[in-house]
């Protein structure tokens, strides 16, 4: 029995499970670390930057994830326009890059210079008529013109149009809204027109 008991004590003890899940942990801990130095160098590395489409939008990608950002399109500045005017109205300033497309009396259209459509095509353009009578338009915004009262209103169809007073006719300005011109530059636009002998309504 003695000899039984001496070899039992001469055996080297096991390591406690205790100590062996402690080293898994920090063993574990260490990994997880330089897998994540690791990642993050990469991910730096791999980012790229994609700029494209009409109104700049811009994405930034990784191996992880894209996130998108929009930037909104430039308002178009108003210039000096000295070309040739057309009958029926003058013309002060134009959006930059447009030119005065043509006029039949009745209507002024203002587009691009490769605008291949009819004036009577109002889509991309502003265009210029009179009125005899206005009628009240719901949800447009009070402003002036030239200190005469006008209104502005923007529809579900794409267009802001300006009226206001103008001697014995109402001018109605109806502008395509992929032209980005902001409200106080329509008003701009509108008080450097003049309207002529050679303009006529419309309608009415």
């Amino acid at each position: 029995m003695n000899d039984v008991i001496d070899r039992l004590a001469r055996l080297t003890p096991a390591a406690s499970p205790t100590d062996d899940t402690a080293a898994d942990l920090r063993r574990g801990h260490r990994a997880l670390s330089r897998r994540r130095i690791k990642r993050a160098a990469l991910g730096g590395a791999a980012l790229t930057l994609t700029v494209g489409g009409a109104f700049g939008g811009i994405a930034l990608t990784s191996d992880d994830e894209v996130t998108p950002i929009t930037q909104a399109a430039d308002n178009v500045r108003l210039v000096d326009y000295d070309g040739t005017q057309m009958p029926g109205y003058t013309v002060a300033k134009v959006p930059e890059g447009f030119v005065l497309q043509g006029t039949d009396q009745h209507v002024l259209a203002v587009a691009r210079p490769d605008d291949k459509s009819t004036i009577s095509d109002f889509r991309d353009k502003i265009v210029v008529t009179l009125e005899t009578e206005s009628s009240p338009t719901e949800s447009a915004t009070d402003t002036t013109v030239d200190g005469q009262p006008a209104t502005i209103v923007t529809n579900s169809e794409g267009t802001t149009t300006l009226k206001y007073a103008y001697r014995d006719f109402t001018v109605v300005i109806q502008m395509w809204n992929t032209i980005h011109l902001t409200d106080k530059q329509l008003v701009e636009f509108a008080e450097g027109i003049e309207v002529t002998a050679d303009a006529k309504p419309s309608f009415g």
